[in-house]
């Protein structure tokens, strides 16, 4: 899913005169559609319990998680003592969107990235570890369907742990190295 987005963006003039919209700085407002930074708009706002357009900065997480997206919850502390770093115990719309375009960029940036996010919904503990049946299941059903001697030449390359687990950090350099 691309979301910087290079021929429809929005320019102040489009804007709302909504609170959140006058702190998003017109370099940040270029690179997001209308409609993208509508969405934004929504789910940051559902967070905004004061109207204040501000939210805590324990909140990023969740707001990005209700865009349809799984940051890691090291990617969220990262971001997180970023903004602390700064002095802020809250974030303002402005801020957020930076925070959205840095995280979204990398992910489209890096198709390794991508991949290991999607994993990253199935990895139940957290651990960067995926049962290997899901993986087949995954492997078999959804995107690009692979046949059942594709999936068992990656298995047989990928290292499967004695507890059924499979890295799929190292699976993924497996898959995008070939």
């Amino acid at each position: 899913m691309t979301l910087l987005n290079d021929d429809m963006t929005s320019s102040p003039d489009d804007m709302t005169s909504s609170p959140y919209y006058s702190s998003v700085p017109d370099y940040m407002a270029e690179n997001f559609s209308k409609a993208q930074l509508d969405e934004f708009k929504e789910a940051f706002a559902l967070f905004d319990a004061k109207s204040s357009g501000c939210v805590p900065v324990q909140e990023i997480g969740t707001i990005v998680r209700s865009l349809g997206h799984n940051p890691s919850k090291t990617d969220v502390e990262k971001i997180q003592d970023e903004m602390r770093n700064d002095g802020k115990i809250e974030v303002e719309f402005g801020d957020f969107l930076g925070v959205v375009a840095k995280y979204f960029k990398d992910l489209e940036e890096d198709p390794a990235a991508e991949l290991k996010q999607a994993f990253k919904v199935f990895d139940k503990k957290g651990d960067g570890t995926i049962n290997v049946n899901e993986l087949i299941h995954i492997l078999c059903t959804l995107g690009e369907q692979l046949t059942e001697d594709e999936i068992e030449r990656m298995l047989a390359e990928g290292n499967i742990e004695s507890n059924g687990e499979i890295n799929y950090d190292m699976f993924v350099k497996l898959i995008t190295s070939e």
